[in-house]
């Protein structure tokens, strides 16, 4: 298929270009992401606290998790309030 150029694309067709350009890029970061190789730390206290970092980037991703979670069933009011009790922890 040969693509129009975007000056001779309707509204529809530039609008189902730019969604299709959009899924692209995306499908390439998460790809990339992916893929991406961990560098080895110089050392044991570099290993450990590589280790640290990823347990606590685990933690942000289920807090994150449950945030949207509970936002979508009962608002967002009540998903500021699971924030707020999980800053004091």
């Amino acid at each position: 298929m040969v693509a129009k150029p975007y000056h001779e694309m309707t509204p529809a067709e530039r609008l189902a270009s730019r969604i299709a350009k959009n899924r692209e890029i995306d499908q390439r970061v998460v790809t990339t992401l992916a893929t991406k190789v961990v560098t080895k730390p110089a050392s044991r206290a570099g290993e450990k606290k590589s280790t640290e970092i990823a347990s606590r980037q685990t933690a942000v991703r289920g807090v994150l998790d449950k945030f949207q979670q509970i936002k979508n069933t009962q608002g967002i009011d009540a998903a500021s309030d699971y924030v707020l009790s999980r800053v004091g922890k």
